[in-house]
């Protein structure tokens, strides 16, 4: 029970923010402001409990929530590594949306500049990204619009390197059996929305995401989800597949 009780003050953000302190120092640059915050709320919990459980010796916390934290900060530099070392990834994609709808699809990439979600059943759309613009195709209405990639959440996939302690605002990791959970947001006080990955631990393998409108909310009437199926990567993936419509 007491271990219990002082596990309940050790929050899965504090937990959190520790990893990122332990990479940045690591890595020799400065620690962000988040993880520094991060561990004075956890430093203040952990003073709060031993204060009531007197007996309990406080290094025996502090071994426990470094070797999760250590845990932690490997994992985002193992990500960091698996995305930016892709070339190309091609997968079929399963789609449910907020209302429950679900969508069939091919999605494509070929790093750094291109990306192609091609809808096949229903074959309602095909939603391709390059450089700095993203296209919509509506096969319906044959029509297309174009947006900034600046508004796509997925955007970090177009960069040149992938950095997810300084480009984006890391909310959480999520560490359950084989899978792991990172989410993040765009670094923007005025951000709403939040991606979720998903990754396979052994080997570690991009299952898919979820994409929230409120980052604060993760029912699913805020989000939409993708599972991805049948994923190749290294192989070649021409450019003329980015201008199918």
């Amino acid at each position: 029970m007491i271990f219990k009780a002082a596990r309940s003050r050790m929050t899965e953000n504090t937990n959190f923010s520790y990893s990122l302190l332990v990479t940045s120092l690591r890595e020799g640059r400065s620690p962000t402001r988040q993880s520094v915050y991060g561990l004075t709320r956890f430093v203040a919990s952990l003073l709060a409990i031993t204060r009531r459980f007197k007996f309990l010796p406080i290094a025996l916390f502090c071994l426990f929530f470094t070797a999760i934290g250590d845990e932690l900060a490997d994992y985002i530099v193992k990500v960091e590594q698996y995305l930016n070392n892709i070339t190309t990834f091609e997968a079929d994609f399963i789609q449910i949306d907020r209302s429950g709808r679900v969508f069939l699809g091919r999605f494509f990439l070929k790093r750094p500049f291109l990306m192609k979600m091609d809808y096949t059943d229903p074959a309602i759309k095909v939603i391709i990204a390059k450089e700095n613009k993203v296209v919509v195709y509506d096969r319906e209405l044959m029509e297309k619009t174009e947006t900034s990639t600046y508004s796509s959440p997925l955007s970090f996939f177009l960069e040149r390197k992938i950095n997810l302690r300084d480009n984006v605002d890391l909310l959480s990791i999520k560490n359950e059996d084989n899978y792991l959970f990172l989410k993040f947001c765009k670094k923007d006080k005025n951000a709403e929305g939040a991606v979720m990955l998903i990754f396979s631990k052994k080997p570690l393998i991009l299952r898919g995401w979820i994409v929230f409108s409120d980052k604060n909310d993760e029912s699913p009437s805020k989000s939409t989800e993708i599972s991805f199926a049948k994923q190749k990567s290294g192989h070649f993936i021409s450019d003329k597949e980015f201008e199918r419509f």
